[in-house]
């Protein structure tokens, strides 16, 4: 059913941007409608902002609510999942319950193209954007996302908001080990142990985790990380594409272990009782998703309300409570069995960074691959 339901996700999605159709979620279901117009905005979310200037707390709110009652609907396109989005959407639609909320998904390269493309056609259909952390530059040369500081990144982590409003980080994902319960019984708890002969072959690697690439260079230098990542294909890693599938097969006994997945997928298969164990080494990798407003949005005012939503205490612990995630703050509750990892050293993967140095980065992190 999963699996269907992001399939239609996907179709929904690219006729959103060929034929302006979204899928919208309610009551726990996804289904499709027709959006009117031209999708062309008349303001950009700065000229929006402005008419809050001067206005107290509960005044802001109060002007805020009452625009988006008046749009009616927020549109947001993300490429977070369909079952995580859905949780979020049926709490705000609770909170608001005037304002339709038509969500679509892909994943972060595909959605910053097609919103670039569609921008340089003169079409606005989207409100808030959620993507990968390379998409951030090339959205904002191409003049997609605008300036929005919002109140609720006030209490978000230094460096994991962009000073001038351009992105915030959503949530981050732990990269892990995850290794067959059957066959290992502790998992490795360094990236480098993974080089020792005892493991030739018998575990996989990501094709496309070039932000564990960038960080491990940022840690250990460019010079120990190709050493590194030369030291896994010497010693026989499998690769891969798709953290969830790896995870899927070391659980299967495919091979003992995966590198670099998410620590949510491990999560998932603890709570369905697969035979695996994991360790998520130090420092501690956080990979973030970020969130971004788009500069015309169709509805300013919704828009702001649900990027707002997205970064509260109450929004973000919708999904928190429930995945392996971690949020950008700290007043926000996690899952206690994660607990420990908020006191141990960390490394956040610069946004800024990933963005600037993707090209170089991949082109380097599949070099080594295929060798």
């Amino acid at each position: 059913m999963r699996l269907r339901v992001e399939k239609e996700a996907r179709v929904c999605f690219s006729n959103f941007f060929e034929r302006g159709i979204l899928s919208f979620i309610t009551l726990g279901l996804i289904t499709f409608v027709a959006l009117a117009g031209d999708g062309r905005a008349a303001a950009t979310i700065e000229q929006a902002v402005k008419t809050l200037d001067g206005l107290s707390g509960k005044e802001r709110i109060a002007r805020v609510e009452e625009g988006a009652r008046k749009e009616a609907q927020v549109r947001w396109a993300s490429s977070i999942p369909v079952t995580r989005a859905e949780t979020i959407i049926q709490a705000f639609r609770k909170k608001h319950p005037g304002i339709q909320v038509e969500f679509s998904r892909l994943s972060g390269r595909v959605l910053a193209d097609r919103a670039i493309r569609e921008y340089q056609g003169g079409r606005y259909d989207i409100d808030v954007l959620g993507s990968s952390a390379v998409t951030v530059g090339t959205l904002r040369e191409a003049g997609v996302v605008g300036s929005y500081a919002s109140p609720e990144a006030a209490a978000v982590k230094s460096g994991r908001k962009d000073p001038k409003g351009f992105w915030t980080a959503h949530y981050s994902n732990a990269l892990a080990t995850i290794c067959n319960a059957n066959r290992v019984k502790t998992a490795p708890s360094d990236w480098r142990d993974l080089i020792q002969a005892k493991w030739k072959g018998d575990f996989s690697i990501d094709v496309e985790r070039f932000q564990w690439f960038l960080a491990l260079s940022r840690i250990y230098g460019d010079e120990g990380a190709r050493k590194l990542f030369l030291g896994y294909m010497q010693n026989g890693a499998q690769v891969r594409r798709g953290g969830t599938l790896q995870s899927q097969l070391v659980a299967a006994g495919e091979y003992s272990c995966a590198l670099a997945v998410y620590l949510d997928n491990i999560h998932v298969l603890l709570k369905a009782g697969a035979p695996v164990v994991y360790s998520v080494p130090e420092p501690v990798l956080l990979s973030p998703d970020i969130i971004m407003i788009a500069k015309f949005p169709p509805h300013p005012y919704a828009a702001i309300l649900l990027y707002d939503y997205l970064l509260s205490v109450e929004g973000l612990a919708h999904l928190t409570r429930n995945h392996a995630l971690f949020p950008p703050r700290d007043d926000v509750p996690i899952l206690d069995e994660f607990q420990l990892l908020q006191g141990r050293p960390a490394y956040f993967i610069d946004v800024e960074d990933q963005s600037r140095n993707f090209k170089e980065s991949s082109k380097s992190y599949q070099a080594i691959l295929q060798r």
